[in-house]
């Protein structure tokens, strides 16, 4: 879902790449859905208070109808191999559409030449090999990248 609605915000062309990638983060450092903490960011942002009341409305709603009402078919279907067939090839996409989203983060936070990608690289390392709490990690990659300067400086 994540990557449906960065498709849709780019697709205003009201707010810019950084900005976007902006609420990615945050709303991935938030706890809840992610889906939906990216809903409010993007419609605080677009709308204000209104318009984060219903960026969360319009994003956990669909999916509780939908869930409501498709939960009785999936009992009843529950053993049948096709479903799980089924499941295993969503599965597949989300892992997709998860690696494109994640793909242009990346290409958004490198964007800024050799500091941003030293920094990028310093980050996840620290979060991969050290496992450090991501908040930490965010904290430390901004310090990292305050030490480093613009890239005018000497």
């Amino acid at each position: 879902m994540l990557g449906f609605i960065e498709k849709e915000l780019r697709s205003t062309k009201r707010l810019e790449s950084e900005e976007i990638a902006d609420m990615m983060v945050l709303a991935t450092a938030f706890p809840g859905p992610v889906a939906v903490n990216m809903a409010f960011l993007a419609g605080k942002r677009l709308a204000g208070p209104a318009g984060a009341a219903c960026g969360i409305v319009g994003t956990a709603f669909p999916p509780f109808l939908t869930i409501l009402l498709l939960s009785k078919v999936l009992l009843q279907w529950a053993h049948e191999p096709w479903l799980g067939a089924f499941f295993l090839g969503a599965a597949g996409a989300v892992a997709v559409i998860i690696g494109r989203v994640v793909y242009g983060m990346t290409r958004i936070s490198c964007a800024g030449g050799w500091k941003d990608i030293l920094v990028f690289v310093a980050v996840a390392v620290l979060l991969i090999a050290t496992e450090t709490h991501p908040f930490l990690a965010l904290g430390a990659g901004i310090a990292f990248r305050l030490l480093l300067g613009e890239e005018g400086q000497v």
